[in-house]
């Protein structure tokens, strides 16, 4: 495993982290081992925006022994208590969230507290406004929350909320076709993107990457800009090199997922090198005006037998 500093926190950042967006499709026997591997292979830097409450047991059953050992951005605004996920900018029913989450998580503080899914202005605004924001700074204050994270896909938004609020971490978007303004979630110019990159740099603002296979748009020969596909470790690489990037997040949900993604770290420089599928589509995806798009966020896992 490699690890790179939060520049503003201090904190060694796994290079491979975990995210959830699939979790919860394992059983949860299946779900612990997953989460116990990635722990195993030196991964310490676990997302929680999952799609269903019940996935947050799995890790307090899997991580609550090691909890010291490991570091969790955990989300204001995401909402369930219904069970599942919803967004919510209501500060009372966040509140009622994260006390679960913490009780289920076995734990009494959060790493990275999250600004969560600030795609507008107007959410930035509606956050502070329902006391959202406020709650969070509180217990920031009160040391249950250590440092202050924000999830955006949107380079204007990302802005507006780095000129206003302590940001220490950012959870950004981040994979060649975004870059290039190709993808559901490609929000932003080509000069806005990299304008986020390079505040992040400066100001020591680590980055953690959600979205970086586009949603398995970019495995898949037929639904890539580039009009062939890359493999998971080119698109983590290539998301690693951006600057101000710390972490990658891809989901998983089995061991030999896991295992597979923690190959990455054996991977020869030439299986993770995308350069010439990129450099070679740059200016036929700059200048295109077609947009590709993808319905079917599981499309990436598609494993070696």
């Amino acid at each position: 495993m490699e690890y790179r500093m939060n520049r503003r926190t201090g904190d060694q950042i796994s290079v491979l982290g975990f995210g959830t967006s699939y979790i919860a499709n394992a059983a949860e026997k299946d779900a612990v081992k997953t989460i116990q591997k990635a722990y195993e292979g030196g991964v310490n830097y676990f997302d929680l925006a999952t799609a269903e409450a019940r996935t947050f047991s799995y890790f307090g059953t899997a991580l609550g022994s090691v909890r010291k050992s490991v570091l969790y951005q955990i989300h204001f605004g995401a909402d369930y208590l219904s069970g599942t996920y919803g967004w919510t900018t209501n500060a009372e029913t966040i509140k009622r969230s994260i006390d679960w989450q913490l009780k289920t998580l076995k734990t009494d503080y959060i790493d990275y507290g999250f600004i969560h899914c600030m795609d507008e202005v107007s959410d930035w605004q509606e956050y502070q406004q329902n006391g959202a924001y406020a709650l969070l700074l509180d217990m920031k204050r009160q040391g249950v929350v250590r440092h202050i994270g924000l999830s955006s896909h949107t380079p204007a938004t990302i802005q507006r909320v780095m000129d206003e609020a302590p940001v220490d971490m950012l959870m950004f978007s981040v994979n060649p076709g975004y870059d290039y303004q190709k993808g559901e979630y490609a929000k932003g110019s080509v000069d806005e993107r990299a304008a986020i990159y390079r505040r992040c740099e400066a100001e020591g603002v680590g980055i953690s990457v959600m979205n970086p296979f586009s949603g398995g748009q970019l495995l898949d020969a037929s639904l890539s800009p580039f009009g062939q596909a890359l493999t998971h470790y080119q698109c983590m690489q290539y998301a690693l090199d951006r600057p101000g990037v710390l972490t990658v997040l891809p989901g998983m949900n089995s061991v030999e997922q896991a295992e597979y993604l923690l190959g990455f770290f054996e991977a020869s420089d030439a299986e993770k090198d995308y350069s010439l599928i990129v450099l070679l589509s740059v200016q036929k995806i700059a200048y295109s005006a077609d947009i590709v798009t993808t319905d079917a966020p599981s499309r990436w896992i598609k494993w070696p037998a």
